[in-house]
């Protein structure tokens, strides 16, 4: 198993992303054992499991592997739409925001739901979600995933203190 880690994880998944930009998902929660959180990336062809140092930094630390055998989603999605770049012009955003609607939320639901994803070209436009975050911890995980989770938690504190040395 590979794992990938920063700039090389994100090339990976945004090149697979534009090869084909439908029936992705992003869910992401707290860590079972630390600090860290957890994160899944699926679409049709692959399933990866992160582990992120914070969601509080602009740039943190994560790591990533593809999660082998079967994977089960460790969260529920409903009805949302897939994760995905969806083309949008600013300005319906921003009126939609001027209105102050209560119902803003189900809006702009609405609005992501009715495009299709994209892969994202430079100077256009492009709302990016959404992304599942649930407070609970990810539950149900396989083993193989448990025992992935356990690796990139090792891994991420071993980052993390050549990072700062101080660190647990």
């Amino acid at each position: 198993m590979e794992i990938l880690r920063g700039t090389a994880l994100s090339k990976y998944l945004l090149e697979k992303y534009a090869k084909n930009p439908k029936g992705w998902n992003f869910m992401i929660g707290p860590s079972k054992k630390d600090n860290f959180f957890d994160a899944m990336v699926t679409w049709p062809e692959e399933n990866w499991q992160l582990k992120i140092e914070s969601i509080f930094k602009p740039t943190p630390t994560i790591l990533g592997a593809q999660v082998e055998g079967p994977s089960k989603n460790p969260v529920s999605l409903g009805s949302l739409p897939s994760y995905g770049y969806r083309k949008i012009d600013p300005e319906i955003v921003l009126k939609m925001l001027q209105e102050r609607e209560e119902s803003n939320e189900d809006s702009l639901n609405r609005l992501i739901g009715s495009l299709e994803p994209t892969a994202p070209l430079p100077g256009a436009s492009y709302a990016q979600g959404p992304f599942v975050f649930t407070n609970q911890k990810f539950l149900g995980l396989s083993d193989n995933q448990k025992r992935l989770d356990e690796k990139l938690s090792s891994e991420l504190r071993n980052l993390m203190r050549e990072k700062y040395l101080s660190y647990g």
